[in-house]
């Protein structure tokens, strides 16, 4: 009886066994996996094929082409840093109209991963070019009652009525032009205000300007001192027809019914140097 009961226990389970190895359809699967693990499982009725293409599938991801994607120190700089990178221009066409600056693009901005010098802001500041000195001497205008101080060496000329020169000898001259000063003292009938200095000027800017000049900038008048009396002056710049560049300034003082003048023309490229005899004259002119 007990060999029986063994006998039918064991086929029993001999059938669960085959039943449990051919029935795979009822096998569970975790949607929570599947998801994680890219497991796609198709449960909706498969669809009749059709003759339109199926549109193309984005394979890519967003980190497929990163190069940065390994570089822990990545930073939205980097990509400044690339090789022949060169950032588009912006299009203005369409604003409004305004007072702008427009930069244009300049080509290869940066070149490999070490950014190139941009001038005028980071480029090396060149050697600046050393002062011009000059040693004074006194000189004398005795028909205009005048003296002052100016370069030693210079060529002085009396020969014009109410008018003085010292001229920069020609081996010495800077910039293909010989710099020029020049007093004048003219007598008239009463003292001028500022208005008559100012007239001038200003008519001694147009007689310089009408002298083969090809380019030319005056400034506006404005007062400063010179032997004591408020006086008026103006500079000015221009290019001669030549190509020489020249500077200048004019400066005019009413004293006892005497219109005194001085003026001064130079180099352009060397204004601070000659403004400096400007100033020394200035500062030493007085009557004798």
């Amino acid at each position: 009886m007990k060999r029986l009961c063994k006998l039918t226990l064991c086929l029993l389970m001999t059938v669960v066994l085959l039943s449990s190895c051919s029935g795979g359809s009822n096998q569970t699967v975790f949607p929570e996996v599947q998801q994680n693990l890219g497991i796609t499982q198709n449960t909706a009725p498969t669809a009749t094929p059709t003759n339109e293409p199926e549109p193309p599938q984005d394979q890519s991801s967003v980190f497929t082409d990163n190069p940065y994607e390994a570089d822990p120190g990545y930073t939205e700089a980097d990509p400044l840093l690339e090789e022949n990178y060169t950032p588009e221009p912006f299009d203005l066409s369409n604003s409004i109209s305004g007072n702008y600056t427009v930069v244009e693009k300049s080509e290869h901005t940066y070149a490999g991963s070490t950014p190139i010098p941009l001038d005028p802001v980071d480029m090396p500041t060149p050697t600046p070019r050393p002062p011009m000195e000059f040693s004074y001497v006194s000189y004398t205008a005795g028909s205009l009652g005048l003296t002052f101080e100016a370069p030693n060496g210079w060529i002085a000329n009396d020969s014009l009525t109410e008018v003085y020169t010292v001229t920069e000898p020609a081996e010495q001259m800077n910039g293909n032009q010989q710099c020029v000063i020049t007093v004048v003292a003219v007598p008239v009938n009463n003292n001028y205000d500022q208005k008559d200095l100012e007239k001038e000027v200003k008519a001694r800017l147009n007689d310089i300007s009408a002298t083969n000049f090809s380019k030319w900038e005056p400034s506006l008048t404005a007062t400063r001192h010179l032997m004591g009396g408020k006086g008026v002056y103006a500079n000015y710049s221009g290019e001669l027809v030549n190509g020489i560049k020249l500077g200048g300034r004019i400066h005019y003082v009413c004293i006892d019914n005497m219109l005194y003048g001085v003026e001064i023309m130079y180099p352009l490229d060397f204004r601070e140097d000659y403004m400096n005899i400007f100033t020394k004259i200035r500062d030493t002119l007085k009557k004798i």
